[in-house]
C-alpha cells in the first residue's frame, strides 16, 4: 500500500485481534451478516489483510470454510499463520482467482477507499461473479460528511455515494450506515481528520489506556444493537453496508 510504513502488516497482525476498534467492528459486521448466513457457510475475504476477521468468523462458528486474497504477499503470509485452515491467495479484488458462484456471502473492509476509480467497478464485478445470487456482503469503508478523493489510491466515501457504488457494481445495497460515532466526534474535535496514509499516519490504531477501551467497547456495541434494528448511525469516519448479490 502507497505511503504505509515498513512495518504496516506487521503491525496490523498485532494489534486486530485485541484493540477495541478492530473487535467492536467485527461483531458489529457479524450482527449485521449472521441471519443471512446459510449454515456452513462458505465465505470470502477480499482484501483479508492479516487475517483477523476470517479468524474470528471461524472462532465464532459463523461459517463453515474460509478464503482470502490480499494484494500483499506480507499480509498473506501472516493470515497464513493466523487462519491455516483458510484458502489464501496474493491476489487483487479486481481480479480473483475463484470460479463463478464459489462462495455464500462475502466481506470486503478497508478496499474500496484505496482502490484507483477506474478498478472500483471491476472490483465489485469480480466478487458479484465468485458470489451465488442472493449472496450477502458486508463492505467497510472510510467515511466522510461528503465524498472526496484526496490521492489517487486513497478516497473517504459518504452514504450516498457508497449506495451508488455498491447498486452500480450489480448488488442492492440493503443498508448502510456511519459508525463509530463517539470516537469519530473525538478525532474531529482534535484535529484527527482521516486522510491518505503516509508514513507517520497509516490508520492502525494506537493501543490506549484501558478506560478508552472499556468505553470504546460499550459504544461499539451499543451501535451493534442500533444497527440490528436497520436504523443508521448518524456520524462517523467509519460506512459499514450490507448488500445482496443481484
Amino acid at each position: 500500500m502507497k505511503g504505509v510504513p515498513p512495518d504496516y502488516y506487521a503491525r496490523m497482525h498485532a494489534v486486530e485481534e485485541r484493540h477495541w476498534w478492530h473487535r467492536g467492528m467485527r461483531e458489529l459486521e457479524l450482527a449485521l451478516l449472521r441471519e443471512r448466513l446459510p449454515p456452513g457457510a462458505r465465505f470470502l475475504d477480499a482484501g483479508c489483510g492479516t487475517g483477523g476477521f476470517l479468524r474470528f468468523l471461524l472462532d465464532s462458528g459463523a461459517i463453515g470454510s474460509a478464503a482470502g486474497v490480499d494484494v500483499s504477499a506480507e499480509a498473506v503470509e501472516l493470515a497464513r499463520s493466523r487462519v491455516p485452515e483458510a484458502e489464501l491467495a496474493v491476489a487483487s479484488v479486481a481480479s480473483l482467482p475463484f470460479p463463478d458462484a464459489a462462495f455464500d456471502a462475502a466481506a470486503l473492509n478497508d478496499v474500496l477507499q484505496h482502490l484507483p476509480e477506474e478498478e472500483v467497478g471491476q472490483a465489485l464485478s469480480e466478487l458479484g461473479r465468485v458470489l451465488r445470487v442472493g449472496a450477502p456482503v458486508v463492505v467497510r469503508t472510510g467515511a466522510s460528511r461528503r465524498a472526496r478523493r484526496e490521492r489517487r489510491d486513497w478516497r473517504a466515501y459518504d452514504r450516498a455515494t457508497l449506495h451508488a457504488e455498491l447498486e452500480r457494481g450489480g448488488f442492492r445495497c440493503d443498508y448502510v450506515s456511519d459508525a463509530n460515532l463517539a470516537g469519530s466526534i473525538v478525532a474531529e474535535l482534535t484535529g484527527r481528520r482521516p486522510g491518505a496514509p503516509t508514513g507517520d499516519r497509516c490508520g492502525i490504531p494506537a493501543r490506549g489506556s484501558p478506560v478508552a477501551a472499556a468505553v470504546g467497547t460499550a459504544l461499539l456495541r451499543a451501535e451493534r444493537a442500533i444497527a440490528r434494528t436497520g436504523s443508521p448511525i448518524p456520524f462517523g469516519h467509519t460506512l459499514v453496508a450490507v448488500a445482496t448479490r443481484a
